[in-house]
């Protein structure tokens, strides 16, 4: 559950760097970040089972998601010039940012499913 609880929260992390700071830039890598985590998400959930190999590259990408959410906090913590560029980035790019956040969420509840995810600490 804590692992879940992580994961969710990454994912309100890019649209949270709308209202707490950060250039557009690592907004984008975030997103690319969640997309990839998505697609393997899928995948491993494909067959309804998680072998050692697909629990350990998810566990591995959810680590480097914290890692960089941790390093956005350092590193635009108060800024508001950043701040008022992400909104601006948010409103831009609404329609696919929205997407991206179901198809995580959705990747996340298949993983739930599987057969080992408990070894995922979701």
């Amino acid at each position: 559950m804590k692992k879940i609880a992580i994961l969710l929260s990454l994912a309100a992390f890019v649209l949270a760097l709308a209202s707490c700071g950060g250039p557009e830039a690592d907004a984008k890598k975030m997103m690319k970040k969640i997309e990839k985590y998505t697609e393997v998400a899928k995948k491993a959930a494909e067959d309804k089972k998680l072998d050692d190999k697909e629990i350990e590259e998810l566990k591995a990408m959810a680590e480097e998601l914290d890692k960089f959410e941790e390093e956005m906090e350092k590193k635009y913590g108060e800024d508001e010039e950043a701040d008022d560029k992400l909104k601006k980035f948010e409103e831009e790019n609404k329609a696919e940012m929205e997407k991206l956040y179901e198809e995580f969420f959705a990747a996340i509840m298949a993983l739930y499913e599987c057969e080992g995810a408990d070894k995922l600490d979701l």
